[in-house]
């Protein structure tokens, strides 16, 4: 994952200079922010407008939930580097710069001996310290107060302070989650959704009831409600519920549903309630929702062929010669009209099965503090080990070449197959391997925010905790490559057997770092590219 594709230095010197969220740029920093200094108070009124405006059409085109989203990031970028700054302060180290954003100034102003700001491009932040490797030139006076003269505990706090903010940031999120939200269990569900026109519908079942039994059988997991459902003839059934703290028994008629499929990956349901056909909720984002296939529309012909029952329905889709179908349905009583959905290169049919029309949510169940900060210790440790796994995936070379080959050539984006395959049984549309943009990061977040708070504060949880542990990669220009400087040079010390500050060249470790830079720079643009074409999912 790739936070922000990291700016590459304009000259052949080293990265020296400031901290950027786990990227370290150059003392020409100043000269690149020269327009910004000299830029007419008019051009940072332009330039504020143009970012009101940005945030402005977020919200519009994306809504509310990716604005909190990227706020969310904001802020935590903004921690990240607000550690850097107080490790460095704490150590007496000069700090001449503290910025959101990069590129040219819209707003700052000094106090004391920093100056403080925001600029124009909202892609990361950065605290700029002076003297943080031997090849930066300083003024001798000041050389005291370089990073560089920091002793070694000095050097390593602030190198790994903003990665031990995300760690920071992580756990009060889990205890928030646990304590104040509540935790999702694995051993109640309730209803999170109800399909239009659906026998749920019909019966009355309502977002928020949990089903405890169907026909007699205890259930406490949606997959067992399921599995339950897959035995239970076509009729009426009663369920079991709680709603609002009581116990009721709700007789329901249950429909039936068949899913039209095809080799891309993506289903058309189609639902018979005993007195028409109505096709289901089509998947967000997919092909027939962006044809103009709507759920809960009367399905009245397939193929230009009229259907009556899902036998219809699906001899009719058997019978076409390629792998779209027109599907002709009527919505609210309307005109009908044709849609035309693609599904690949064929397509074909389900078995019917007993259908109810629900989806399922966690019910969140709070826990006590105590509870609730061991929960947050354990979560953390669990999604930390996860994320190492997760970074030597991402960075293993195979994998990263494979999706910098497959996203250049427009690779396998979408889980074909060779036959008509259910969604459900389908390979995977989304490689675990597969790097996320910042882009793609806040597309996901604002899906997760737009379920419940839950999933978003969770999501950010383990977000925090990957990207601590990805600023922690031993190499230049990530934060770990200066905790491995720094213990490189106190080793040469001891062996030493000195106490002269040994500077370490970092001018020999130039060729890693820019090919670090450069790879980063390639595949963070590629994957805003996937990201944006192709979409992102759990």
């Amino acid at each position: 994952m790739s936070l922000q594709p990291p700016p590459v230095p304009p000259h052949a010197g080293p990265p020296v200079g400031d901290h950027d969220d786990g990227v370290v740029t150059t003392v020409d920093q100043e000269r690149d922010d020269l327009a910004g200094v000299v830029g007419s108070p008019f051009g940072r009124a332009a330039r504020l407008a143009a970012l009101i405006g940005l945030v402005v059409l977020l919200g519009v085109t994306q809504g509310v939930s990716m604005l909190i989203v990227v706020a969310a990031i904001v802020v935590m970028i903004f921690l990240h580097e607000l550690g850097h700054y107080v490790m460095a302060k704490r150590a007496g180290m000069l700090v001449t710069e503290f910025f959101i954003g990069f590129g040219p100034r819209i707003w700052s102003f000094h106090r004391g001996e920093t100056e403080y700001g925001i600029k124009a491009i909202p892609a990361g932040a950065y605290v700029k310290i002076i003297g943080m490797s031997n090849m930066e030139e300083v003024d001798p006076a000041l050389e005291s107060r370089t990073y560089r003269q920091g002793t070694f505990g000095q050097r390593v706090g602030v190198a790994v302070a903003g990665s031990t903010m995300h760690f920071l940031i992580a756990l009060v999120l889990l205890f928030v989650q646990f304590a104040f939200i509540g935790d999702p269990t694995t051993d109640r569900w309730s209803v999170g959704s109800v399909v239009p026109g659906s026998a749920a519908a019909a019966a009355g079942l309502q977002e928020g009831d949990e089903i405890t039994g169907i026909g007699g059988t205890e259930v406490s997991s949606f997959d067992e409600f399921r599995a339950a459902l897959a035995d239970v003839p076509p009729g009426e059934v009663d369920l079991t519920l709680v709603r609002d703290g009581d116990t009721v028994v709700e007789p329901v008629a249950l429909s039936q549903r068949l899913k039209l499929i095809g080799t891309v990956g993506e289903d058309v349901d189609v639902v018979d309630n005993g007195s028409e056909l109505l096709v289901g909720q089509p998947v967000e984002d997919g092909r027939a929702a962006a044809a103009g296939l709507v759920g809960g529309a009367t399905l009245l012909a397939v193929g230009g062929e009229p259907v009556q029952d899902l036998d219809g329905v699906a001899a009719a889709a058997r019978a076409a010669e390629d792998g779209a179908l027109t599907l002709t349905v009527s919505e609210d009583g309307a005109a009908p009209v044709d849609v035309r959905v693609d599904l690949g290169t064929e397509v074909g049919a389900t078995e019917p099965g007993s259908f109810v029309g629900i989806g399922s949510q966690p019910v969140l169940v709070e826990r006590s503090l105590p509870e609730s900060a061991w929960g947050a210790v354990e979560t953390f440790g669990t999604v930390s080990a996860a994320s190492v796994v997760g970074v030597g995936k991402f960075l293993w070379p195979p994998n990263m070449f494979g999706f910098i080959a497959d996203a250049v050539s427009g690779g396998p984006g979408e889980n074909r197959t060779a036959e008509p395959t259910s969604a459900a049984d389908g390979p995977s549309a989304v490689d675990e391997t597969r790097p996320i943009s910042i882009v793609g990061v806040a597309m996901l977040g604002s899906d997760l925010s737009s379920q419940n708070m839950s999933n978003l504060v969770l999501f950010l949880a383990q977000l925090n905790i990957f990207i601590g542990i990805f600023n922690l990669f031993p190499l230049l220009p990530f934060d770990g490559g200066h905790v491995v400087i720094a213990f490189y040079e106190r080793a040469q010390e001891l062996r030493r057997r000195t106490r002269q500050r040994y500077l370490a060249d970092v001018s020999r470790m130039l060729p890693v770092a820019y090919g670090v830079i450069m790879v980063l720079v390639v595949v963070g643009v590629l994957a805003i590219f996937v990201d944006v074409t192709r979409g992102v999912d759990l």
